[in-house]
């Protein structure tokens, strides 16, 4: 290599401060759909359900200061809404101190909630937050912060992949009503009364009438013998064509948001090895997005409790379990929301689930 080509010292791209961008601006309405919120209890439950450990060579005291920590108020909670950050771009965890400068409890932010002043570099220099009590400055030293696309705020782009859900929500949401209306249609047969030519218009709205009852309570006395009633039932596959779509706007908004995380949807069209390896790519994708989390948790909570209460930075680092060393009881947890969402068969998987779970042939 010429010395000429050995790269300058510390030149960059040139980025100007952005006092205060939203960090997840328009995000609400998507943030709240019922079918986001879904896809999102199974991502925080698959990152932050086995909770945290304490990895390498800690002393004993520190140990003792790690499990103290472990059980501040809304630790659980903060960690499953770090994950957020996944989808909303940055996920922010107020830090309430205590006078013996231990946590005294975790609060997550609504990540449509907070602004982030940027720096020169794009990092995140201030946080700003909107409350009951109206818009207020968060302290660094009072923040956890996951921001999991730093290299966005250098470039002022601010599309995140929840963004490109707006017209997959919509016809989400048109096709539930249009199969309420279905329902409302069809849910009860339409009623075809023939009645003979000498029918007076009082006797026919007599007969009217006793349709009109049918609808609500499925019996009705007719006139007399002579009329007769049909009942038309719907035909086509209108109901089952919505149905598929859902299905399909479903597993689109999980891939959106989630990359291949959710590709175990395809499990339950295939067989139980096909099952397993959608199993070992999503504990691999899973531990790529508790990257970030972890990161965050040693910096700017760990770390700091350590300097504050031995004065020295911590030996032992701060880590995600990781989805083959989470508790049994915690991956039956998990396998219940996969079942429940058809992702994974019982009866067809037991012998991967069984091994899954260290279960010994004839143990149950």
């Amino acid at each position: 290599m010429r010395v000429s080509d050995r790269p300058e010292p510390r030149v960059r791209l040139r980025a100007l401060p952005q006092p205060y961008a939203p960090a997840a601006h328009s995000l609400r309405e998507q943030l709240r759909h019922p079918l986001v919120q879904s896809v999102l209890h199974i991502l925080r439950e698959l990152v932050a359900s086995g909770g945290v450990r304490l990895v390498g060579d800690a002393p004993d005291e520190e140990r003792a200061l790690f499990t103290q920590l472990t059980a501040t108020r809304g630790f659980a909670q903060a960690l499953r809404h770090l994950a957020t950050a996944h989808v909303a771009g940055a996920a922010v965890v107020e830090i309430v101190w205590g006078d013996d400068y231990m946590p005294h409890a975790l609060r997550p932010a609504p990540p449509e909630m907070v602004q982030f002043g940027i720096g020169e570099d794009g990092e995140i220099v201030a946080v700003r937050l909107t409350t009951s009590a109206g818009v207020q400055d968060l302290p660094l030293t009072h923040a956890i912060i996951v921001d999991a696309y730093p290299a966005w705020h250098i470039y002022g782009v601010r599309e995140l992949p929840i963004h490109a859900l707006s017209k997959y929500l919509q016809a989400y949401d048109r096709v539930l009503r249009s199969m309420d209306l279905y329902l409302q249609r069809h849910a009860v047969p339409t009623a075809v009364a023939k009645t003979p030519a000498s029918y007076t218009e009082t006797e026919t709205q007599q007969l009217y009438d006793a349709l009109v009852k049918m609808q609500d309570a499925l019996v009705a006395v007719l006139p007399d013998t002579e009329t007769s009633v049909e009942f038309l039932e719907p035909r086509g596959t209108g109901m089952q064509l919505a149905l598929e779509l859902m299905s399909l706007l479903e597993r689109l908004v999980a891939r959106t948001l989630l990359g291949g995380i959710l590709a175990v949807y395809e499990a339950q069209y295939g067989t139980r090895a096909q099952a397993q390896v959608h199993w070992e790519v999503m504990q691999r994708l899973i531990s790529a997005v508790q990257q970030p989390i972890e990161h965050a948790l040693h910096e700017q909570l760990w770390t700091r409790v350590c300097q504050y209460q031995l004065g020295r930075a911590p030996q032992g680092m701060l880590e995600l379990n990781e989805l083959d060393t989470v508790q049994r009881e915690e991956i039956i947890r998990n396998i219940g929301d996969l079942v429940a969402l058809g992702m994974v068969d019982p009866q067809r998987d037991r012998a991967w689930l069984r091994s899954l779970l260290g279960l010994a042939d004839g143990e149950d």
